[in-house]
């Protein structure tokens, strides 16, 4: 699957391996605990079943306007939250959907950020 096309800013890398190495399965509970762009979120959802829900988790407000754009095939299955990946277990006990069968976590340096001499 090829990568959306966000206006010619970042280009999510690692998307088939991390897709590959976490197997999203039809129903499951998946956290990407970095959302950004929405890159890696949108490549697990397609390979997902319908029933799977996914968390993103990113402390970018503007980040998360577009994940949430770039996700809007897949609304129902999505809840976003602003918060920093260390609270995570907040957020999961916040979702109420029980564990998480998955998680992302896509540490590297934000190039939205870096892009912008505004933001970073």
């Amino acid at each position: 699957m090829p990568a959306m096309d966000c206006g010619g800013e970042h280009q999510t890398v690692l998307r088939a391996e991390a897709v590959e190495l976490l197997q999203p399965a039809r129903r499951c509970v998946l956290v990407d605990c970095t959302v950004g762009l929405g890159g890696h979120s949108e490549a697990l959802l397609a390979q997902a079943g319908s029933e799977t829900i996914l968390i993103g988790i990113d402390v970018d407000e503007d980040n998360l306007v577009k994940a949430k754009q770039r996700l809007a095939p897949y609304a129902g299955r999505v809840r976003m939250f602003r918060a920093n990946f260390d609270q995570l277990d907040t957020v999961l006990a916040e979702a109420a959907l029980g564990p998480a069968d998955a998680i992302l976590a896509d540490l590297g340096v934000a190039s939205s950020q870096l892009d912008d001499p505004a933001r970073g």
